[in-house]
């Protein structure tokens, strides 16, 4: 597809209710999303806490709120991300719809295409992975890294109020953007540290030779069939790529 300023984007998206969540019928706590319109483009995911009973509701609410703030700022000519990201909050509360806040607690990973610059945000775990490109070198970061000070199953994540210090986010000029993957932590924390990159850039390169509809067929298999001995979580990734 073709946003306005002619940067051709491809994305996907695929999520898998984890083997726990099956055995005890449970619904999928995570939730994803992607646009890919003419003046719409962006991707998200969310992981919705274990301990909290209507986290599938907020991690569903995350979607829907990420779709306000990437409309809200169509037309914008300044992009301020603070305000960005408390506009997204403030929008996730009226999309819970009156559903109990505390106990609606996820995570928050999202990418929107903003004309010349791309908004990149993430609250709580899971890997937001960025590719850029400039002057013929590819580089590959990470937004956040796993924070070993938090235990296990712990994380930070969307509550009543806005806690901006545990967010973090950046404005990537478009054009030098190549992809930017969202994962949540139920692959992420299957990634052996010294392939974690190279995970992402054999996906990014893969996938380009692929159509959509090949590359839908293999997320779902290989997110179904997780090697993973032990595994238990949610697994959810999405992606914008050119």
């Amino acid at each position: 597809m073709m946003n306005g300023n002619t940067f051709a984007w491809r994305g996907f998206s695929g999520t898998e209710v984890g083997p726990l969540h099956q055995r005890l019928g449970l619904p999928n706590q995570d939730s994803c999303h992607l646009e890919l319109e003419n003046d719409l483009v962006l991707v998200a995911v969310s992981d919705g806490l274990g301990s909290k009973s209507l986290s599938h509701i907020g991690s569903q609410a995350v979607c829907r709120a990420v779709v306000r703030v990437a409309r809200h700022y169509m037309s914008a000519l300044v992009i301020e991300p603070l305000l960005v990201i408390e506009l997204f909050h403030s929008f996730w509360l009226e999309e819970l719809n009156g559903a109990d806040v505390g106990q609606c607690g996820c995570t928050a990973l999202f990418a929107i295409v903003l004309g010349d610059n791309t908004f990149i945000a993430q609250v709580g775990d899971g890997d937001c992975c960025i590719i850029t490109s400039a002057q013929d070198e590819q580089q590959i970061y990470f937004l956040t890294d796993k924070d070993d000070g938090l235990f296990a199953n712990q994380t930070h994540s969307l509550g009543k109020k806005n806690q901006i210090g545990q967010w973090n986010f950046c404005l990537q000029p478009t054009a030098e953007l190549e992809a930017c993957f969202l994962v949540t932590d139920g692959i992420a924390d299957d990634l052996a540290s010294e392939h974690r990159i190279g995970f992402y850039r054999e996906l990014l390169s893969q996938y380009r030779q692929l159509s959509d509809i090949e590359v839908s067929r293999d997320i779902k298999h290989w997110i179904s069939q997780w090697p993973v001995t032990g595994h238990s979580d949610d697994k959810t990734i999405a992606a914008l790529y050119r």
